[in-house]
């Protein structure tokens, strides 16, 4: 777990103690589940089917770094029936895809946390999840090696999906007329304060804030600045599925489409 050194009380004396605190999936938070709207090919006919999530924004703590999963995996059911219609009607493979990476914490049951992925697009999808990945080792290598520091590193990590449907003339006898174009990623480092910038003293061990920090890159350029730059970035070869990749600020913050084939 993330670790903490907690000062002693100056006016009694004493050790200076480390403390282990979790800072996993800190806060999550879900756009709305959506519907595309009746659609003739469930049975019985004519059911609501919900297409999936509409946004997920997460801040992710240092221990993801470890790679342990902290969510779940899709099986058969999830987004059901939807996943089978899309499947059954014509030769492109569709994925359940997770907005929130499994290994993040991610549900693959709950419908808000999934969108219909072609292969190829859930395939580009791990391309940038892995980068997040090893930016969230470094997070936790550094607070291994740092336990000083008054703060922690963590990722930033939005997913927004787009409301323009994947078929070129909606209509509701379309299946791809119930998925959507594309995905949006946008993500980059964060630091997270271990104590409040005021409050309890820092002896009592208050719990974590749970808010973020830029961090700084041209005034006063934070002391990791150099190992945060070096994490090994995905390379956008050209390809129909991603769109936009920016590498963003000093090579920090990043964002890219994810789009499923056209």
């Amino acid at each position: 777990m993330a670790v903490r050194k907690i000062p002693p009380d100056p006016l009694v004396g004493g050790r200076v103690r480390k403390t282990d605190v979790r800072r996993e999936v800190i806060t999550s938070n879900y756009g709305v589940t959506r519907s595309y709207g009746a659609c003739p090919h469930t049975n019985p006919a004519n059911q609501m089917v919900c297409t999936g999530g509409s946004a997920m924004t997460a801040l992710l703590g240092p221990d993801l770094g470890d790679g342990q999963r902290r969510g779940s995996p899709t099986t058969q059911n999830s987004l059901q029936p939807l996943m089978g219609l899309l499947n059954g009607f014509g030769a492109k493979k569709w994925k359940a895809g997770h907005l929130l990476n499994a290994e993040f914490g991610g549900s693959g049951l709950s419908d808000r946390n999934l969108t219909p992925l072609t292969s190829a697009a859930n395939n580009a999808h791990k391309v940038y999840e892995g980068h997040i990945k090893r930016m969230l080792l470094l997070c936790n290598q550094i607070d291994r090696a740092y336990q000083d520091y008054t703060h922690w590193y963590g990722v930033l990590y939005t997913v927004n999906v787009s409301a323009v449907s994947y078929s070129n003339a909606p209509a509701v006898n379309d299946m791809y007329s119930y998925a959507y174009s594309h995905i949006t990623l946008a993500y980059g480092f964060v630091k997270l304060p271990k104590f409040p910038a005021m409050g309890a003293p820092p002896h009592t061990a208050p719990p974590p804030p749970n808010n973020h920090v830029a961090v700084p890159v041209l005034v006063g350029p934070d002391p990791r600045l150099a190992d945060l730059r070096g994490v090994v970035q995905p390379n956008p070869a050209p390809s129909a599925n991603i769109a936009n990749w920016a590498g963003g600020l000093n090579a920090i913050q990043f964002s890219v489409e994810i789009h499923n084939e056209p």
